[in-house]
């Protein structure tokens, strides 16, 4: 079984704004100068526009999956001062920059397990 990568982006009150596996956006994470960057491909522009409004409120959240290995990482993707933020509407490509990347445990009760 392939490793399950995904990115929830999620407003200030918990909502989430944006998660790739329900939607089915690409996505790639990597350091950059700043700290990490990542590029959401087929966002669609309402939405980056949504998350541009809030981008002082958001919380960003990767996960990593490997339910056959029983892997599972989670981190939390933040900015000591204010995510960088940016659009390209010709290739529907959104991207975030962050300073910080905290990894944590990830309890089994979010994937369905007692």
């Amino acid at each position: 079984m392939a490793l399950e990568r995904k990115l929830i982006i999620k407003g200030g009150v918990g909502r989430a704004l944006l998660d790739t596996s329900k939607l089915g956006c690409r996505f790639d994470l990597e350091p950059s100068e700043r700290g990490w960057k990542m590029r959401i491909e087929g966002a669609g522009a309402e939405l980056a526009e949504s998350i541009s409004r809030l981008v002082e409120e958001i919380h960003i959240f990767y996960y990593e999956d490997d339910m056959e290995q029983q892997h599972h990482k989670k981190w939390w993707l933040s900015d000591l001062n204010c995510p960088v933020l940016s659009y390209d509407p010709q290739g529907d490509i959104l991207t975030i920059e962050v300073s910080e990347r905290v990894g944590f445990t990830v309890d089994s009760s979010e994937h369905g397990k007692p």
